[in-house]
Order: C-alpha cells, then structure tokens, then sequence
C-alpha cells in the first residue's frame, strides 16, 4: 500500500455536497441549437465506454467525416490508435486529422468541437499529439482543459492530484503500476507538476490554471465560467473531479463561454464525453440487445498483460467448458513456424463446435531495450492476434477483445470495421460495439474491455450474461 494513500469514504466526504441543480437538461438545450459536430479522437478504442447511441471510424475521408454531420449518432469517435505509435507517429496522425477536420468544417460551414480523449491514468502522448492537434487545426484556442476524473474506473482529480481507487483507498496514480509503463512512465501525481514534467519544464508548475472542487460546488457554473473565461494563449487548465455531477457544470460552463466566444481545446479521459453531449446515467444493455443467438460459441481475446486483466484471465479460464489457446509472445516475436496457423485451427474447431474459446498472450512481459521497442513489439503481438481473427472461419456468436492497443488492431486488420455504432454498454466502463456491414462479421458485437476496468471476476461474469438461457456457468 502507498504511504500517500487516503481513505476514499473519509476523503470523498469531506468534499463539500455536490451542485445542487441537474445541469443535464440546459447542455442538451445548448446542443439542440448546435449545428456542428462533436469529433472525439480516441487514442484506443475504449474512448466510448461511458456513452451511448454515438458512431465509430477507423478510417476517415473527407466523404465520411461530412456524412457524420448527418448521422442520427450524437458524436463520432475516430480511433487514431496513437497510444500503440511511437511519439512521431501519433503527431502525424494527429497533424493530417487536424488538418482534415479543418477542412471540413470550412466546406460545410459547419462547426466543430474537437476532444482528444486519453487515458484516466496519465498514459499518452501528451503534449506532443495535442499540439500537433492544435497547429493543424489552426484555431487559437484560449485553454486546454485537462480533465482525467474517469468515474466507472475510479479515477478522481481531487486538489489536483489524480487518484486511482482500489475501492477502499485513494492512491496517487504515480504510486500504481501505471506510472511505470515502459512508454508512458512518469513520476508525478499531482497534475500541474506532471503537466510541467510531460512538457519537460516548458510548462510550469506555477503557470498551469486550476478548477477545484470547491469552485465547481460551491460556486457552480458561473464560477467556472469566470475562471475559463480567463484563460488565454492556451494557457493548460486542471479540472478537478470526484463525481459526474462535478463533470457536468464544467461542461455548461465551458458550452457558455464558447458561446460568448472562448475556444477550448480539450484533453480528457471517457468520463467527460458523457458531460460534453449531455448524457445522463443509461441502463447496462440486455443479452438480448447483444446477442439474440444461441447458437455458437463466444471469441474471447486477452492481449492486456496489466495485473488486473491477469486475474480476470485467471477466472475466466475457470468457467466450465472454457477452452484456452495461449499465443507465446517470444514465438510471436521470433516468428515461430505455423504457430499462428495452429491457433487458427484450434479456435475454429471450438467454435465449429459451439464451445467457447479464450485465446491469450503470454504473461511474461517482453519489453524491449526503451520505449520506441517496447512499443514495437505490441504491435508485432497485436498483428499476430489480427491474423488470427482474420483467417477465422467460424463466425462467433459474439466477441470479446481486452485491452486497447489489442482491440484496436483486431478492430482495423483483423474485422476490417470502417464504421461501427456504440449502442451503450455491457458492464461499467465496458462498451458494446456493432460492426457495420463491411466488416468480416457484420452485426455481430465485440465487447471491448478496456485493461484496466473491473474486478477479478469480470470477464466471467460477462460471459455468463451473455449465455444462452440454462447455460450460465458457476
């Protein structure tokens, strides 16, 4: 346990009570009159996962993101990938987006609000893909808010601090095995000396805005208008959060200065979306919304190795009748002969045979020699399990991917999904896609379980939802 851990019960407590008024109803009257478009690039493809009824791309042209300012789906996600990229890569993608989305919006006459959604734990490309961003797009933004509060997975900012939740104590996020990911490692908690150390001290400390908790319940949406109101030149900008309620007043606050003419660029985790196109709570889909067959057996895929999705691994393989496919990462990485066509025919056969089939990484971690490598070799492990996928020739009844850099690569090369819809989710924290009709399985929904979301028996305990009427297993 961390020296720096707090009693969550005690800490959230002694928070002042949360804003008293709904704000919900008057961001969707702002958005009623809206004529634009929210765009959300999502550096894995768990961005969704707080959200409902909103569209997905993998791919975009200038055709499609125009056809989005039409779709019945109240915001589109467009899955960059960047945090599977080395720094380089992800500022390209994040450059041609930019330039593309400004595009777009000069042609259609249209406006565009613009969120570069990140990981509740601090890992990322940042500063680097928001500015390549923010000069692509070429608006002089007066803020970037940084708001990584992620209620489903108990990430809360509190006096600037980001704490991840092990459900009984608050723990500061560099204190958890997040902080040492061999890309993205770091060594502060408390946001504005992170945001000094990301930006290796071109930003300081001391120059970085702050909107407390206090500010946000005490003083409501006028306080933080007047606070956002005074940012300018880009000026970086903490929000602190502890509840969704907190969320929502930043957003109306936000909405109305950028009425009067204020520019934000946003750098958020998942929980914000939600706030942004004024969604409230929604209830978890049914079985029956995601899968109506009974007939098949489910694909279930584990590429996270973090020591959550571990566990979770380790029940799952519990359940009676799971069968398990292991695909060794140093084979992987050596290239071992016909190893991938005998995974391929394995899961083919269980699937033929209406059984359920997990196929795994290995637990030892291969890291590499430094970043750029370590990031290297997940793509070469997450190209594996693509191939997999995309050689199948049993369709599942559904699918399950863990963990972001596996999902998005199997999304793009192994399902070949342009397009998907989020109709909501199945678990908190844990959306439901349906792929479109170009995909290998059109219709059919991949669950997507971000790495670093749910307890031990999680998985499992989806699975079990999601089986055919007397046959949940214990």
């Amino acid at each position: 346990m961390s020296s720096r851990a707090i009693n969550m019960k005690e800490t959230l407590e002694s928070l002042p009570p949360v804003w008293h008024e709904d704000v919900l109803p008057l961001i969707r009257d702002i958005i009623s009159k809206d004529t634009g478009r929210i765009f959300i690039l999502d550096d894995d493809p768990t961005g969704s996962q707080t959200v409902e009824d909103v569209s997905l791309l993998t791919n975009w042209t200038m055709e499609n993101l125009l056809s989005e300012f039409n779709s019945k789906e109240s915001a589109t996600f467009l899955l960059t990938n960047t945090r599977a990229k080395p720094a380089q890569e992800a500022m390209r993608v994040n450059k041609d987006i930019g330039s593309l989305l400004k595009t777009v919006a000069e042609n259609c006459g249209r406006p565009i609000s613009v969120i570069s959604r990140c990981d509740s734990t601090l890992r990322g490309h940042f500063p680097k893909e928001v500015d390549a961003l923010s000069e692509a797009i070429g608006l002089n933004y007066d803020g970037l808010l940084f708001v990584p509060f992620f209620s489903e997975g108990g990430r809360y900012t509190i006096d600037d601090v980001q704490y991840v939740s092990d459900g009984l104590y608050l723990i500061p996020a560099s204190e958890t095995p997040f902080a040492n990911d061999n890309a993205f490692g770091y060594i502060s908690s408390n946001l504005c000396e992170w945001i000094e150390e990301k930006t290796e001290g071109r930003t300081k400390a001391s120059d970085v805005e702050s909107v407390s908790i206090k500010d946000i319940r005490e003083g409501g949406p006028i306080k933080v208008a007047d606070i956002l109101t005074g940012l300018s030149n880009s000026r970086p900008c903490v929000i602190n959060a502890a509840d969704m309620r907190d969320l929502d007043v930043v957003a109306l606050a936000m909405l109305r200065c950028e009425a009067d003419g204020k520019r934000f660029l946003i750098r958020s985790a998942a929980s914000f979306v939600r706030s942004r196109i004024g969604q409230g709570d929604h209830e978890l889909l049914t079985r029956e919304q995601i899968t109506q067959s009974d007939d098949g057996g489910a694909l279930i895929i584990v590429g996270s190795h973090v020591p959550g999705s571990t566990k979770q691994l380790e029940v799952l393989l519990e359940l009676p009748g799971m069968n398990a496919v292991e695909l060794n990462v140093r084979n992987v990485i050596e290239g071992g002969t016909n190893l991938l066509a005998d995974v391929v025919m394995e899961v083919d056969r269980c699937l033929y045979s209406g059984e359920n089939v997990v196929v795994y990484t290995s637990r030892d971690l291969v890291t590499g020699s430094d970043s750029d490598e370590y990031l290297e070799i997940g793509t070469k492990v997450t190209d594996a399990i693509s191939e997999v996928v995309l050689n199948l020739s049993e369709r599942p009844r559904y699918m399950i991917s863990k963990g972001g850099m596996t999902s998005s690569n199997v999304l793009m090369n192994g399902l070949n999904v342009s397009r998907a819809t989020v109709p909501g989710q199945v678990f908190p924290g844990v959306l439901v896609l349906k792929m479109g009709s170009e995909s290998k399985y059109p219709d059919t929904s991949l669950v997507l379980f971000p790495g670093n979301v749910g307890g031990p028996n999680a998985m499992a305990d989806v699975v079990n939802r999601l089986a055919p009427p007397l046959c949940v297993r214990s």
